[in-house]
Parts: structure tokens; sequence; C-alpha cells
């Protein structure tokens, strides 16, 4: 069997003393001991992130639907509102147009143009005469003895 020639020119690494080889196994016991303490911080932190972040995606979603709420029920009341301002105004003509038919010039008006009425002459009205103050008595409930 050939060695290659590129391998021959590698030399061996040196040989550790006692001393360093128990300070090697020390280090690489820490660095794994670190290693391991940080793959556990970072596997708590990816739970933690996991659980937190459906929650915050579920409390914005929240948010989201009660402000546009509020905003839909915002432009209702608005709408509401300018409904009974023009109901009001339409109060206040109706009012008005009320008061103008119980009007006696609007009333003499309509009697005479729409139902042809006249006003009576004063012949044609004539009233009872009066009777005396002494012989007049008003009758009672009370019966007669």
């Amino acid at each position: 069997m050939k060695i290659p020639a590129d391998h021959a020119s590698r030399t061996a690494p040196a040989p550790k003393s006692p001393a360093a080889v128990g300070k090697t196994s020390d280090l690489s016991a820490d660095a794994a001991d670190r290693r391991n303490f940080f793959v556990k911080v970072f596997a708590v932190a990816i739970g933690g992130a996991i659980t937190v972040i459906p929650f915050a995606a579920g409390l914005a979603f929240f948010y989201l639907s009660q402000s546009s709420h509020v905003a839909a029920v915002g432009y209702e009341i608005d709408d509401l509102q300018a409904q009974i301002s023009s109901l009001r105004a339409d109060q206040q003509q109706l009012v008005l147009q009320v008061g103008l038919a119980r009007a006696p010039t609007t009333i003499i008006a309509q009697a005479t143009n729409q139902l042809k009425l006249r006003p009576l002459g004063t012949s044609s009205v004539s009233f009872a005469p009066r009777a005396s103050a002494t012989s007049t008595a008003r009758p009672s409930s009370e019966p007669a003895h």
C-alpha cells in the first residue's frame, strides 16, 4: 500500500501533556454546559414566543374588531343625529302650517273660496227677546210639592 505524497507531509498532532488534557476536558465540559444552558434558555424563549405570539395576535385582532365596531357605531350615531335634526325641522314646518291653518283669515278665505260660503246679513239673524230677570226662574231638580 502506497502512502499518498500529501499525506506524508502532514504531521501528527503533538501529544498533550496530562495537565493540558485535564484542562481541555474541563474547558470542553464547561463549554458544553454553557452551550446546554443557552440551548435551554433559547428553547424557553422560543416556547414563550410561541405562546406570546398567538396571544398578541388575538389581542390585536380583538382590538381591531372593537375599534372598527366603535367607528361603525359612531357613524350610525351621526346618521341618527342627522335624522333627528331633519325630523325636528319637519316638525317645526308642520307646527307653522297648523298655526297658519288655524288663523281666522285662512279659515275665512277657505270658507269663501273653496266651500263657497258667504257671510250672513244682519237681517238673516234674529235673536229672541230677553225675558225679565224676575220672571226667569230656573227649573229645580227637586220635585214640586
